[in-house]
């Protein structure tokens, strides 16, 4: 008997057994990296505990770049890159101006659904012009809406609704930046929200138009040549916002790293970490940094992932009696 059915009789025997292992083995996934997590803000229910008393340290861009090209030559990779924090844009206050643009110059080359999450919280500060200024040249030489911005509209980040509004607007008026724009929210006026910030941009001029997909049945609204959408977030428990009386909490590790569409989220942090999802504080996790300061493949990273998934399962039977995956 050769190696390879040694390993295809351990893993159906692993997979009937404590087969959320095999679904993290199997399933397509996607990558976060949460870059660094230096903020200029401070929120409270921030699951990260980002803010600017972290340190400024950043996932190298040539790691990143590493991690992605390792994970293109695997067919389980769905193409799809997430760059968050912190604030990932606070690499421009600490002359650090080529980060993003040769991050997102990557992805945009080697055709990457490309998510840039950010709470805007520089927009006022003397490196927007730049940043805008990059992210124009960046989006202008790839194909329309290959970028998607998530902006943060809540309670919870400081004048977000301004901040959102002025970002909307900058990029609404340059007529050749087509991205798509991902409005974030969370808690229950939700909803209104949004609302007020359409109403505000039609008071600005811009008209709000509504357009269809047949290929996702997704509405969105359309301002100009930005193609825009809402969505509602939980509040997990995670970071400072265990503090918080409506944050969601999980006493045991989170299995719910399967997005709507059963694809797994692995998340990169700048403390050397990679876990299952991106925000629960009880999370299945390993390091992409080696104890000599060197990355890890990202085949033995995967490779740890669906071991602590197994053990994890286990363990949670055990202290619960219950099933993670329900037949």
């Amino acid at each position: 008997m050769n190696i390879t059915k040694l390993h295809k009789k351990y893993f159906d025997f692993m997979d009937r057994h404590l087969p959320f292992g095999g679904l993290v083995r199997r399933n397509p996934y996607a990558i976060v990296f949460k870059t660094t997590n230096w903020c200029w803000y401070k929120c409270a229910h921030c699951c990260e505990s980002a803010g600017p008393d972290q340190m400024t340290t950043f996932i190298p861009a040539t790691t990143i770049k590493s991690y992605l090209a390792q994970a293109m030559a695997d067919p389980m990779f769905d193409k799809n890159v997430v760059f968050t924090g912190g604030e990932i844009m606070s690499s421009y206050r600490f002359d650090n101006a080529d980060y993003v643009p040769e991050l997102l110059t990557f992805c945009r080359d080697n055709k990457l659904g490309t998510d840039l999450k950010t709470n805007t919280g520089w927009i006022n500060t003397s490196v927007a012009t730049q940043i805008f200024d990059d992210l124009h040249t960046v989006v202008t030489g790839g194909p329309d809406y290959w970028l998607q911005v998530s902006l943060s509209l809540d309670k919870f980040h400081a004048n977000s609704m301004e901040n959102s509004l002025k970002f909307i607007t900058k990029i609404a008026t340059r007529p050749d930046m087509r991205v798509c724009i991902h409005i974030c929210m969370l808690g229950p006026s939700a909803s209104n929200d949004y609302d007020e910030l359409k109403k505000h941009l039609r008071e600005r001029g811009f008209r709000v138009g509504r357009a269809f997909s047949p290929n996702t049945g997704q509405r969105f609204d359309v301002v100009n040549n930005v193609i825009m959408y809402p969505t509602l977030g939980t509040l997990f428990a995670g970071g400072r916002a265990k503090n918080l009386s409506d944050a969601y909490h999980n006493k045991i590790p989170q299995f719910t790293v399967l997005s709507d569409d059963m694809h797994t989220l692995m998340a990169f942090d700048s403390f050397g970490r990679v876990t299952l999802g991106e925000n629960d504080g009880h999370k299945i996790k390993t390091r992409w940094r080696a104890s000599d300061g060197t990355s890890r493949s990202l085949w033995n990273i995967r490779r740890d992932l669906v071991s602590r998934a197994q053990y994890e399962e286990l363990r949670y039977r055990i202290l619960t009696g219950k099933k993670v995956l329900q037949k």
